[in-house]
This record gives structure tokens, sequence and C-alpha cells, in this order.
């Protein structure tokens, strides 16, 4: 049973009854009976954390041009309506037959650049706007105060 036995953290005595715990200028004490009476004038309010409200995930609207998924039936049917060649198509936009035969079938998709040029001279929409909203997770902020807790080392033994 004297394992279990608390001591006044002020007049050092054993508690036998009743153990106070209380708050004196920030620090945590626990005080016989007799010691509690005689400090409770002194005995300080506990002090209460300030709480941070989690900061609120910061969203921010994206714009991208993206090519359409059937460019390719758009651009073939688009110049076989104008009546022109690949080769002709491939002269006018700057760009080799070879390119305009793989961007008709599939195989190649216009970077944003080329795909304009295919819309001026063919006169179909091949880009797309696109938007939505991106947001970034907070970053998690640690306690404010350092306690004992965090900078103590313990052994075992």
């Amino acid at each position: 049973m004297k394992g279990n036995v608390l001591y006044c953290e002020m007049c050092g005595r054993p508690i036998y009854g009743k153990a106070y715990r209380v708050y004196i200028e920030g620090a945590e004490m626990v005080l016989c009976e007799s010691c509690f009476r005689s400090v409770k004038a002194k005995v300080a309010p506990l002090p209460k954390k300030e709480r941070k409200a989690a900061p609120k995930p910061k969203t921010k609207k994206v714009v991208e041009y993206v090519v359409v998924e059937d460019y390719a039936e758009r651009v073939r049917k688009a110049r076989e309506r104008l009546g022109l060649s690949r080769r002709e198509l491939g002269m006018k936009v700057g760009e080799h037959e070879t390119v305009i035969k793989r961007i008709e079938l599939g195989r190649l998709e216009p970077d944003l650049e080329l795909a304009r040029k295919l819309e001026r001279v063919l006169g179909v929409e091949l880009v797309k706007k696109v938007e939505y909203e991106e947001s970034e997770a907070p970053k998690f902020q640690g306690p404010a105060e350092l306690t004992l807790g965090d900078v103590a080392v313990l052994r075992k033994e």
C-alpha cells in the first residue's frame, strides 16, 4: 500500500483522505487538504488553450483546353467536305501528309497548336474548354506549445 500513497507537492507530507489537484501559476500540483485551504486564494483557474480553427482547404479554378475525343472523324469529314487532299491540308497547316493521315486514323492526337490550325482551316471545333476546381489538402500544423513529453527522452530499465 506504500506505493499508492500520494504526497503533497507543497509540504511533502503523505496525503490521507482527499487530494486536491490545483493549478498554481500554470503548474498543476497535488495538494493535501491543509495546503489547499491555505493557498485557495492564490489558485489560478485552469488556463484554456486557444484552439485555432482548422484551415479550410484552398480551392482554385483550373481551366484547361483539351482536344475532343472524336477529333479523327471530325478532321476527316471536314477535309472531305472541303474537297481537300491530305497533302493540301498538310500544306495549309504546315504539316506533312503523314501527320494528317495519322491524325485522321486516330493514331496521333494533335497538340493544341495544331488543333487550332486545323480548326481555322477546316471550320470545325476540335478544342474544348474544361473547367474544374482543384483543392489542396491543408497542411497539418502540430501543437503550438512544446511540452516536457515532446522533448524528454525516457530510458527503459
